[in-house]
């Protein structure tokens, strides 16, 4: 029979991610989507179908999003690095709460997404594409790893 694991305070889980596989997180004001935004028709965070322009390379047209291992959506790898993101996005979130999304193993991401370091942050990664596709196959996959994500809520008290 297979040993029962207790883990009984917030250090026992961080040990225990540790050992296992280096998690990904992202904090998202509850009732958001994890993996995609709200319609905007203009501006710097303008979307389509709910990926937003900024996160990704778009073909002329938008109908193509291009592999570029310098965008994607932002995670956090390290708790130094989600504390950071955390503050910043709370401060935006004008007292509504906010969760903690994250996922523990890279076997998770469908074919044609990877995790890639930001050269700039060893803390940060993007959730970016690897294979030229249409949007819609996009927004396909960040739904597939959006229901493969575990939910700190309220993950700033964590924090």
């Amino acid at each position: 029979m297979s040993k029962l694991l207790q883990l009984k305070c917030l250090s026992d889980i961080k040990k225990f991610i540790s050992e296992i596989e280096i998690y990904r997180a992202r904090p998202i004001v509850r009732g958001k989507h994890p993996t995609l935004y709200e319609e905007r028709k203009e501006g710097r965070y303008r979307t389509v179908m709910g990926v937003r322009v900024c996160d990704y390379q778009f073909s002329p047209d938008e109908r193509w999003v291009l592999p570029n291992p310098k965008m994607g959506l932002s995670f956090s790898s390290t708790w130094d690095n989600l504390k950071f993101v955390y503050g910043m996005f709370k401060k935006r979130a004008k007292k509504k709460p906010v969760d903690i999304y994250w996922v523990l193993s890279e076997a998770d991401i469908p074919p044609g997404l990877a995790f890639k370091q930001d050269s700039e942050n060893s803390g940060h990664y993007f959730l970016a594409i690897t294979e030229r596709m249409l949007v819609e196959q996009l927004v396909d996959k960040l739904r597939l790893v959006a229901q493969r994500m575990s939910v700190m809520e309220d993950g700033g008290r964590a924090l």
